[in-house]
């Protein structure tokens, strides 16, 4: 934009509302790369670091990061709250095989797809951002619960269709209520990089999140993957979900 190149003082000022009006709009016509754009023009604006910035899960934890929305009244009574985060796996390339109009059918799809399980598992959507998701859940096992349903309807959509739809989940649960702002710089970065960190029709899920439900012994989860994460200090557990078992 002419307004940054500039460089005059408030010049800054001056372009966010323009930045904001078209980050709007072209996430209204699910504009996948134009979307991306705008954010990280958005992010730079605010002074945030957009290094991280690779992809809708990524686009959606710097949103949350920025705006840090009222999550207390989604807590359940001991004030934790478990995150989910979602998109499709390589959906840029997607956009471009594919083309605008194909695309948007294609992500209105999958947008059903997410929203009929949220409301399902009585979850709620926190944000979204293109092909990208944050929700919130009172329950943890609930979260895990609305992750393997979303795989199993996406695992029956790829079915019957030639053009699949590869998703990656991933979910951790943190103390929105203790922790106050410090939730926003640890938990959510924390659970949209696990989801950073998964496959296409994979649940990953922090080893906090499984020490919370496995002993319901409903859940099945597979082996420990400890993986470096960063901006995260220290080595990160998680556990796949069995979903297609379970």
């Amino acid at each position: 934009m002419m307004l940054t190149a500039r460089g005059e003082e408030d010049d800054k000022e001056r372009a966010l509302p323009l930045v904001n009006e078209a980050l709007s709009r072209f996430q209204e016509l699910a504009m996948q790369k134009d979307t991306e754009n705008a954010l990280a023009l958005k992010l730079d604006l605010q002074g945030i670091d957009t290094t991280d910035t690779s992809g809708s899960i990524e686009a959606v934890a710097s949103l949350i990061y920025n705006e840090q929305p009222n999550l207390r009244r989604h807590a359940a009574p001991d004030g934790t709250v478990t995150l989910l985060f979602t998109d499709i796996e390589g959906s840029t390339e997607l956009t471009e095989r594919l083309g605008d109009r194909r695309w948007l059918e294609l992500l209105r799809e999958h947008n059903a797809i997410i929203r009929e399980q949220l409301a399902a598992h009585e979850g709620f959507e926190v944000k979204s951002v293109g092909d990208g998701f944050m929700l919130a859940f009172q329950s943890g096992r609930a979260g895990i619960n609305c992750a393997i349903g979303i795989q199993r309807s996406l695992a029956e959509r790829n079915d019957s269709t030639a053009e699949p739809v590869n998703v990656r989940i991933g979910l951790h649960t943190g103390e929105v209520i203790k922790e106050g702002d410090d939730f926003f710089g640890k938990h959510v970065i924390l659970a949209a990089r696990i989801a950073g960190q998964a496959s296409g029709g994979e649940v990953l899920v922090s080893s906090l999140l499984r020490e919370l439900t496995a002993s319901g012994g409903d859940i099945e989860f597979g082996e420990l993957k400890s993986v470096e994460l960063k901006g995260l200090t220290g080595v990160q557990e998680m556990f796949p979900v069995s979903w297609r078992s379970a």
